[in-house]
Protein backbone atom coordinates (compact mmCIF):
# COMPACT_ATOMS: atom_id res chain seq x y z
CA UNK A 1 0.00 0.00 0.00
CA UNK A 2 2.52 2.86 0.79
CA UNK A 3 4.78 1.61 -2.59
CA UNK A 4 1.79 2.03 -4.44
CA UNK A 5 1.18 5.73 -2.85
CA UNK A 6 4.61 6.37 -3.29
CA UNK A 7 4.47 5.65 -7.23
CA UNK A 8 1.07 7.42 -7.93
CA UNK A 9 2.85 10.28 -5.68
CA UNK A 10 5.71 10.36 -8.01
CA UNK A 11 4.17 9.62 -11.23
CA UNK A 12 1.08 11.68 -10.72
CA UNK A 13 2.16 14.49 -8.74
CA UNK A 14 3.91 17.57 -11.47
CA UNK A 15 1.34 16.58 -14.08
CA UNK A 16 -1.67 17.57 -11.84
CA UNK A 17 0.62 20.34 -10.37
CA UNK A 18 0.64 21.62 -14.09
CA UNK A 19 -2.85 20.87 -14.77
CA UNK A 20 -3.78 23.29 -12.02
CA UNK A 21 -1.42 25.89 -13.40
CA UNK A 22 -3.28 25.61 -16.31
CA UNK A 23 -7.02 25.20 -15.91
CA UNK A 24 -7.20 26.27 -12.44
CA UNK A 25 -6.73 24.67 -8.68
CA UNK A 26 -10.34 24.39 -7.76
CA UNK A 27 -11.17 22.74 -10.91
CA UNK A 28 -8.49 20.40 -10.29
CA UNK A 29 -9.55 20.11 -6.81
CA UNK A 30 -13.24 19.68 -7.85
CA UNK A 31 -11.94 16.92 -10.43
CA UNK A 32 -9.82 15.27 -8.76
CA UNK A 33 -11.71 14.84 -5.06
CA UNK A 34 -13.75 11.81 -5.82
CA UNK A 35 -10.70 9.70 -6.26
CA UNK A 36 -10.13 10.54 -2.08
CA UNK A 37 -13.31 9.42 -1.76
CA UNK A 38 -13.42 6.21 -4.14
CA UNK A 39 -10.50 5.78 -1.45
CA UNK A 40 -12.04 5.56 1.19
CA UNK A 41 -14.69 3.70 -0.09
CA UNK A 42 -12.40 0.99 -1.67
CA UNK A 43 -10.94 1.12 2.10
CA UNK A 44 -13.97 0.66 4.15
CA UNK A 45 -15.54 -2.15 1.92
CA UNK A 46 -12.61 -3.86 0.48
CA UNK A 47 -12.18 -7.47 0.72
CA UNK A 48 -8.62 -8.22 -0.85
CA UNK A 49 -5.47 -7.26 -1.10
CA UNK A 50 -5.78 -5.71 -4.30
CA UNK A 51 -8.56 -3.45 -3.27
CA UNK A 52 -6.51 -2.29 -0.77
CA UNK A 53 -3.27 -1.16 -2.97
CA UNK A 54 -6.11 0.42 -5.15
CA UNK A 55 -7.51 2.59 -1.95
CA UNK A 56 -3.65 3.76 -1.66
CA UNK A 57 -3.08 4.50 -4.47
CA UNK A 58 -5.64 6.91 -5.19
CA UNK A 59 -5.47 8.13 -1.63
CA UNK A 60 -1.92 9.86 -2.73
CA UNK A 61 -4.43 11.74 -5.18
CA UNK A 62 -5.10 13.70 -1.47
CA UNK A 63 -1.97 14.07 -0.75
CA UNK A 64 -1.21 16.08 -4.35
CA UNK A 65 -4.44 17.83 -3.48
CA UNK A 66 -2.82 19.37 -0.79
CA UNK A 67 -0.53 20.69 -3.11
CA UNK A 68 -2.91 22.60 -4.70
CA UNK A 69 -4.57 24.34 -1.85
CA UNK A 70 -1.72 25.03 -0.38
CA UNK A 71 -0.88 26.80 -3.50
CA UNK A 72 -4.13 28.68 -3.56
CA UNK A 73 -3.70 29.64 0.19
CA UNK A 74 -0.62 31.55 -0.31
CA UNK A 75 -1.92 33.47 -3.35
CA UNK A 76 -5.08 34.26 -1.16
CA UNK A 77 -3.57 35.26 1.65
CA UNK A 78 -1.49 38.17 1.65
CA UNK A 79 2.03 38.28 2.42
CA UNK A 80 1.76 40.07 5.70
CA UNK A 81 -0.74 37.73 6.95
CA UNK A 82 0.41 34.20 6.39
CA UNK A 83 2.32 33.90 9.48
CA UNK A 84 -1.09 34.67 11.37
CA UNK A 85 -2.95 32.32 8.85
CA UNK A 86 -0.48 29.21 9.47
CA UNK A 87 -1.14 30.10 13.40
CA UNK A 88 -5.12 30.01 12.86
CA UNK A 89 -4.70 26.78 11.12
CA UNK A 90 -2.20 24.92 13.51
CA UNK A 91 -4.56 26.10 16.24
CA UNK A 92 -7.99 25.05 14.78
CA UNK A 93 -5.92 21.72 13.88
CA UNK A 94 -4.17 21.14 16.95
CA UNK A 95 -7.72 21.84 18.57
CA UNK A 96 -9.31 18.97 16.17
CA UNK A 97 -6.96 16.27 16.75
CA UNK A 98 -7.94 15.81 20.18
CA UNK A 99 -11.35 14.96 20.17
CA UNK A 100 -10.78 13.23 16.59
CA UNK A 101 -9.15 9.74 17.89
CA UNK A 102 -12.16 9.57 20.72
CA UNK A 103 -14.68 10.20 18.38
CA UNK A 104 -13.30 7.39 15.54
CA UNK A 105 -12.95 5.26 18.26
CA UNK A 106 -16.46 5.62 19.36
CA UNK A 107 -17.86 6.11 15.87
CA UNK A 108 -16.00 2.50 15.22
CA UNK A 109 -17.82 0.71 17.88
CA UNK A 110 -21.18 2.32 18.29
CA UNK A 111 -22.10 2.38 14.55
CA UNK A 112 -19.43 0.41 12.76
CA UNK A 113 -16.15 0.95 11.11
CA UNK A 114 -17.06 1.73 7.77
CA UNK A 115 -18.40 5.04 9.00
CA UNK A 116 -15.19 6.15 10.07
CA UNK A 117 -14.48 6.33 6.44
CA UNK A 118 -17.82 7.73 5.36
CA UNK A 119 -18.39 10.11 7.43
CA UNK A 120 -15.77 12.17 6.38
CA UNK A 121 -16.89 11.83 2.87
CA UNK A 122 -19.79 13.36 4.07
CA UNK A 123 -18.32 15.98 5.97
CA UNK A 124 -16.25 16.68 2.73
CA UNK A 125 -19.40 16.97 0.75
CA UNK A 126 -21.83 18.89 2.55
CA UNK A 127 -19.18 21.68 3.95
CA UNK A 128 -15.82 21.85 1.86
CA UNK A 129 -17.25 21.35 -1.57
CA UNK A 130 -19.46 24.21 -0.91
CA UNK A 131 -17.34 26.08 1.15
CA UNK A 132 -14.73 26.07 -1.95
CA UNK A 133 -16.71 27.42 -4.07
CA UNK A 134 -16.87 30.64 -1.83
CA UNK A 135 -12.94 30.77 -2.93
CA UNK A 136 -12.08 33.09 -5.58
CA UNK A 137 -10.04 31.21 -8.43
CA UNK A 138 -6.61 32.14 -8.67
CA UNK A 139 -5.65 31.20 -11.74
CA UNK A 140 -4.39 34.08 -13.87
CA UNK A 141 -4.40 36.75 -10.78
CA UNK A 142 -1.75 39.13 -10.27
CA UNK A 143 0.93 38.08 -7.20
CA UNK A 144 2.87 40.45 -5.52
CA UNK A 145 6.65 39.16 -5.09
CA UNK A 146 8.04 39.09 -1.88
CA UNK A 147 11.22 41.38 -1.68
CA UNK A 148 12.37 40.84 1.94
Amino acid sequence: MASATVVVQLVFGIPVGRLADKIGRKRVIYLLTPLWYASNLFLAFSHSPVALVLSAALLAFYSILSGATSAMTLELVPLEQQGKWGGLLGFFTGLVTIPAPIIGGLIWREIGPMYVFIIPILFDLFFKIPLLATVPETLGTEHPIYEG
